[in-house]
């Protein structure tokens, strides 16, 4: 069974974007020293990263769920890699910006997946 083509465009996506959240994040805290609250922000961009990542995948080896079919899968992995997107801003970085946008778009793409 071949998923939805907007189904891959959100996986892509997705993983472009926790890439450069966790690359972007992860050179500005090895850059050069920060105050207290500039480095939490780093490594929590780090973490959001790294959860979109995770979220990314699981949308591409659990595509059924079982019973409950497509639809909630996207739903549920696509709202951890927007809310996760969303935190990621807060990391402060280039990159990191760069990449919680497309994680939005990736989220979104996987949130109105159709089936």
């Amino acid at each position: 069974m071949s998923e939805p083509k907007m189904v891959t465009a959100a996986i892509v996506i997705s993983l472009v974007a926790s890439i450069l959240i966790i690359l972007g994040n992860y050179a500005t805290i090895g850059g050069s020293l920060y105050t207290t609250i500039e480095g939490i922000g780093m490594i929590l961009g780090v973490l959001s990263g790294l959860i979109v990542l995770f979220s990314a995948i699981m949308l591409k080896i659990r595509p059924g769920e079982g019973e409950r079919g497509l639809r909630v899968c996207c739903t549920w992995w696509g709202s951890l890699i927007l809310v996760f997107s969303i935190v990621s801003l807060f990391g402060g970085s280039v990159g990191g910006f760069i990449g919680a946008i497309l994680g939005i778009i990736g989220a979104a793409l996987a949130l109105v997946v159709k089936v």
